[in-house]
């Protein structure tokens, strides 16, 4: 399968020519007396040119697709920060077309765990790290100033909005707590806070789509 879209990322093309070339048997001259030659040492694999420009410069940990504005992905990374991705927009390269952010966040100050977009505000985004914070950016500024910010007691580690109420925004973290907030309050005491797992932390979590409570 061949990818249609690339958003940033290390350039591999070749990458899958060059393994196969060094999988090729060495072959021995009539005169060699089967002898082995000597292996060279291995020499430190060129990057191409490395990461593209724009690209996480970490792993990448979240994803979400924007449901109003269909062609706008959001991605979190270990790298701290969340990229916006509008992927109608292609740049075309040296090395072939790719995607570039069209916008970068940088509202966190450690890894990006958990992203996800308001289900009806397009512009609208939660973010959750592990510097213990969850926050709600406008995508419309990448002003850290601007973004709303509600702390934890531990990493965050899962995100999703009540699809019921949509107003309520509910996090999931490391101490296996899950809180919610009214987001027309953020920022301090959350709605409703319950201990779900006593001995370890809360990975995922997801709201039934046609049966709330």
């Amino acid at each position: 399968l061949e990818p249609t879209l690339v958003l940033g990322g290390m350039d591999t093309r070749g990458s899958e020519e060059e393994w196969m070339r060094m999988q090729m048997p060495v072959s021995t001259s009539a005169n060699g007396g089967g002898k082995k030659k000597k292996k060279k040492k291995n020499k430190k694999k060129d990057t191409a040119g490395g990461l593209r420009e724009g690209s996480h410069t970490d792993a990448v940990m979240s994803l979400s697709w924007n449901t109003v504005h269909q062609q706008v992905l959001a991605s979190g990374s270990a790298d701290g920060t969340v990229k916006l991705w509008d992927c109608t927009h292609s740049t075309s390269g040296k090395k072939g077309d790719y995607i570039r952010p069209s916008a970068t966040l940088t509202h966190h100050t450690d890894k990006v765990q958990s992203l996800a977009w308001h289900p009806s505000e397009g512009t609208l985004l939660a973010t959750g790290g592990y510097d213990r914070r969850v926050c709600l950016a406008d995508a419309r500024s990448t002003d850290s100033q601007s973004v709303k910010t509600a702390k934890l007691l531990a990493d965050c580690e899962a995100i999703a909005w009540d699809p019921h109420n949509q107003q309520y925004l509910t996090v999931a973290s490391e101490d296996g707590v899950v809180q919610c907030w009214d987001v027309r309050k953020f920022g301090g005491d959350p709605v409703w806070s319950m201990i779900a797992h006593e001995y370890g932390g809360v990975s995922d979590m997801s709201y039934n789509a046609h049966v709330p409570g």
